[in-house]
């Protein structure tokens, strides 16, 4: 179960014989608040674009980012999700050596192999609570090698760095020449006030590349809509050269258009998932044999302290409840001892406690 990746809910159906429809899924860490209503109401209002070409330039779309993110329109590029350019991203500066920050997403570690680089998995601890030694990461940075890839907030464990730590490392990586890519998937579900983006630091920087993706925040996962931020025009002209030309279609463009805009939806997200994640970590550090880390994203990492119970049985007896979580156990420096959920709705989350203190 642990090579299943978070969300998967055919597997899961084939697997177990329950229909996914019947499933409350804790693995895949998408909003629970559900499609904006603007989001279905300009796909609906556009539908006839389908016989039409979507704009190679995605001029609107890229102007809706832009003014969401603050940064530079020339700056933006999109994509069939986050994946497309992460891959586009890792073939255009093609490094020798890469350093990811792990445990983290399989598919960075994937691609690079794919384009002949090595790999170096640079771990976050478990003594340190999973925070990053930025000294000792310097220390493991050599001069072959040409890429570091840092999730932000980190999947699985939960932590993030803030601005000042992104640019620190920022300006060391440049003295050095390493690109940094920074994948912001759950850059916006921080508390109000906790500056822990980069896209800021884009405008300063040229070895900067940051990716988000809309599956998680906007839960559009089938619209596949990813962009990327990063003010090298040279990168920026390789990476848009290695896309699928109209890789991001019609209505994927209108839904972006109309999401990027849609403050009510944005902040009423935010505000749910802070108080949720608030209530959630605080009601499990009531569990005798629970360990749960503190988290800037939608999502709880968990330790299981009786050695007696693995993460494969909490697993397994949660999916007898049509209950999914995701274990942890196939993340590199993690064993079977973690678990991992996500924040869904609060009745959601008080049958997940409720299920959690009897299987304990």
């Amino acid at each position: 179960m642990q090579l299943i990746h978070g969300g998967n809910l055919d597997e899961i159906e084939r697997l177990f014989g329950i229909n996914k429809s019947e499933i409350r899924d804790f693995s895949g860490n998408i909003n629970p608040m559900g499609i904006p209503e603007s989001v279905k109401k300009a796909i609906i209002e556009n539908i006839d674009s389908v016989s039409q070409y979507p704009d190679e330039e995605h001029e609107l779309l890229r102007e809706s980012i832009s003014k969401y993110t603050g940064v530079n329109q020339e700056y933006i590029m999109v994509g069939n999700g986050s994946t497309e350019l992460i891959s586009a991203f890792i073939r255009a500066v093609k490094p020798e050596k890469a350093a990811i920050i792990s445990p983290a997403y399989s598919e960075y570690e994937r691609e690079i192999k794919k384009f002949g680089g090595e790999i170096l998995l640079f771990p976050l601890l478990e003594k340190d609570d999973f925070k990053l030694d930025t000294e000792k990461l310097f220390e493991k940075l050599d001069k072959d090698t040409g890429l570091l890839v840092i999730c932000n907030p980190n999947n699985p464990t939960g932590t993030a760095l803030n601005e000042n730590e992104l640019e620190k490392i920022l300006i060391r990586c440049k003295k050095k020449d390493i690109f940094v890519m920074i994948d912001e998937t759950y850059a916006e579900f921080p508390d109000e006030g906790e500056n822990i983006s980069a896209s800021g630091l884009t405008k300063d920087y040229d070895n900067l590349f940051v990716i988000r993706g809309t599956s998680k925040f906007f839960s559009v996962p089938g619209l596949r809509l990813g962009y990327a931020m990063c003010s090298n025009s040279e990168i920026r002209k390789k990476v848009n050269s290695k896309r699928d030309l109209w890789s991001v279609g019609s209505l994927s463009v209108a839904a972006g258009i109309e999401m990027f805009s849609d403050a009510k939806f944005v902040n009423g997200t935010k505000k749910f998932i802070s108080s949720e994640r608030k209530r959630l970590l605080k009601e499990l550090k009531t569990f005798e044999f629970l360990h749960p880390y503190e988290s800037k994203s939608n999502f709880i990492l968990i330790k299981i302290k009786n050695l007696e119970i693995k993460s494969s049985y909490i697993f397994s007896e949660m999916i007898k409840k049509k209950l999914l979580i995701r274990d942890a156990s196939g993340f590199p420096y993690l064993d079977d001892s973690f678990i991992r959920i996500c924040i869904l709705s609060q009745e959601d989350n008080n049958l997940l406690l409720e299920v959690l203190r009897e299987i304990l």
